[in-house]
């Protein structure tokens, strides 16, 4: 397996882009370029729009809000339903994340979350990508990935020894299932932000005189999401009947308007190769 098949599908991704040559013994330098001149905030609104998701509310809950009323960032959080050889299926790969393509997190190594929908005996392999707000690399190479229990729902943690995601700061991500090792420029993806902040006082305190089963309802009503998501997964995990705790799994993701994944299976998954 080669551990940068991602870094190369971004490169070919800019070739097919902007039409320019790219140089594979300088891949590095050139995904960090690609990246900075080819993304402006002009760009942003048609990435929202064509993330596969309804353009409006169609009468679902709005229990909690997530994309804090700000403009959305460049990003899918949906992959396409035919990349390579991977055969058309739906839901396709999908990243739980915002609608926004930006989630909030106070962790220093968060949880990324996503639906993988196919048999990781027939794609056992994926990577996960981390930049920071500059667009530098946060991770020599990528985070791979031997699949298990898919498909379902799959959580990557950050590991502890990568860099820590500092406060105030966006971070994006890049994940991908190999599905074509010839042609990575094919593999299904999804792309988008992840921002650390800074836990208010009041946040503290409501977390502190709170039960810690009921932590992410506080993430919630905060509108953190990779934590909410995180503490409300690890309580399914513990408690999959409970009926209070699959009632708000369900609220959280038609919230973002992922309702289709509710019925979904968590997996336990996955190991780093």
């Amino acid at each position: 397996m080669n551990q940068i098949n991602l870094y190369f599908t971004i490169l070919l991704l800019s070739l097919n882009l902007t039409g320019k040559p790219v140089n594979s013994g300088n891949h590095y330098s050139q995904i960090v370029t690609f990246l900075k001149t080819t993304e402006s905030p002009s760009n942003n609104n048609s990435e929202f729009v064509n993330d596969g998701s309804p353009d409006d509310k169609i009468g679902i809950a709005t229990r909690w809000n997530f994309d804090q009323d700000g403009r959305p960032e460049p990003g899918h959080r949906k992959g396409g339903a035919s990349r390579g050889n991977c055969p058309p299926i739906q839901p396709a790969l999908t990243a739980l994340i915002p609608k926004n393509n930006l989630g909030l997190t106070t962790q220093e190594y968060p949880t990324f979350w996503f639906y993988i929908p196919y048999n990781y005996t027939d794609i056992p392999i994926a990577e996960l990508m981390l930049l920071d707000e500059n667009q530098d690399l946060m991770l020599e190479k990528p985070i791979m990935l031997q699949l298990s229990a898919t498909p379902g729902i799959i959580g990557v943690t950050l590991p502890s020894t990568a860099k820590p995601l500092e406060f105030e700061q966006k971070y994006r991500w890049y994940f991908e299932l190999e599905c074509d090792a010839e042609n990575p420029s094919k593999n299904p993806r999804v792309d988008g932000w992840i921002k650390r902040v800074q836990p208010s006082s009041e946040l503290i305190t409501q977390l502190n005189s709170n039960p810690t089963e009921q932590s992410y309802l506080i993430y919630a009503e905060n509108g953190i999401w990779y934590d909410a998501l995180t503490d409300l997964i690890q309580l399914i995990q513990v408690n999959p009947s409970d009926p209070t705790i699959t009632n708000d799994w369900s609220d959280l993701l038609k919230a973002v308007e992922l309702q289709e994944l509710v019925e979904t299976p968590i997996t336990d998954c996955c190991s780093p190769e």
